[in-house]
């Protein structure tokens, strides 16, 4: 039985660009909702002791939400235009990317959430921690698909 309701979580990244053709041909093959979403991390760059540091950082949230919502709404006209599938919702959030996106998912009883990621060396997992994705995949009570290029292309550019 196939999802009625599809929420992809977009970045802008090549590794989301690859989430988004998968979430993309899985609806229209099957039929359902496609709903994408965006979350700006609203995390603050760094801790700011004085008060023009603080302003300064809250003005790059101002720039980030932006870029943000320019982000949703490029991804959206590219599924609808150069993938051929129909945004049902867009939506733009602010917090933790996975916990937001895991959310989102509970709240429109998403059937499948549908991530970018990136196959990264066991030593850089080991260093860096769990991505996003990994997160995602953690936290979300349904089924998540995370949808990565077959071959990394630094690979594919020394062949």
């Amino acid at each position: 039985m196939f999802p009625t309701k599809i929420l992809l979580a977009t970045d802008g990244s090549a590794e989301a660009a690859v989430a988004e053709d998968a979430a993309a041909e899985l609806a229209n093959g099957t039929g359902s909702e496609l709903c994408v979403v965006h979350v700006v991390s609203t995390a603050p760059e760094l801790p700011y002791p004085h008060t023009t540091a603080k302003e300064r950082s809250e003005a790059m949230l101002e720039r980030r939400r932006l870029r943000g919502l320019a982000v949703l709404d490029a991804r959206v006209r590219r599924i609808e235009s150069e993938l051929g599938g129909t945004v049902a919702a867009s939506y733009y959030k602010e917090g933790k990317p996975e916990k937001e996106t895991v959310v989102l998912g509970e709240e429109i009883e998403a059937g499948l959430i549908v991530v970018g990621g990136k196959r990264r060396p066991w030593y850089e997992r080991m260093f860096s921690g769990a991505g996003v994705a990994e997160r995602v995949t953690r936290g979300a009570g349904r089924p998540v698909l995370v949808a990565a290029e077959s071959q990394p292309r630094r690979e594919a550019a020394r062949r």
